[in-house]
């Protein structure tokens, strides 16, 4: 009798290492959720911004057309445009930085939390030194 309430004694524990890693991959995997989220919403500002200021770039250098100035590109006024549309497209690339930094962090979360609670489960069937 013992020694059959010992193992189910010890399929409970690893029944509960198995609940608490995915559970705690379950958290995981939600603030993922959420902070990818909240990048996607900075992400559609980030692209307006650089509509907006690709829009100022075009309107820029159709002024210089039709006014007829062949040297366009050369003029500090698109010179300016230039920048702008560089520094929007920079903080889309950085935003779109931070989702894949974000994946690959659940990523290596979640390998992590697994490698322990497989180490913990393969744990419960062994003797320990106290009780050698």
């Amino acid at each position: 009798m013992k020694d059959l309430l010992g193992k189910v004694l010890e399929i409970v524990k690893r029944l509960g290492f198995y609940v608490l890693q995915f559970a705690y991959s379950g958290l995981y995997f939600v603030t993922k959720l959420l902070k990818i989220q909240l990048q996607k919403w900075k992400k559609c500002g980030v692209m307006k911004k650089l509509a907006k200021a690709q829009s100022g770039l075009g309107a820029e250098v159709y002024a210089l057309y039709r006014q007829g100035v062949q040297d366009w590109p050369s003029m500090p006024s698109v010179q300016q445009q230039l920048r702008n549309v560089e520094a929007a497209e920079s903080d889309v690339f950085h935003v779109d930085g931070i989702i894949d930094a974000t994946n690959e962090d659940y990523a290596r979360r979640k390998d992590e939390l697994r490698e322990k609670y497989s180490v913990k489960r393969a744990q419960v069937g062994q003797p320990s030194d106290e009780e050698l």
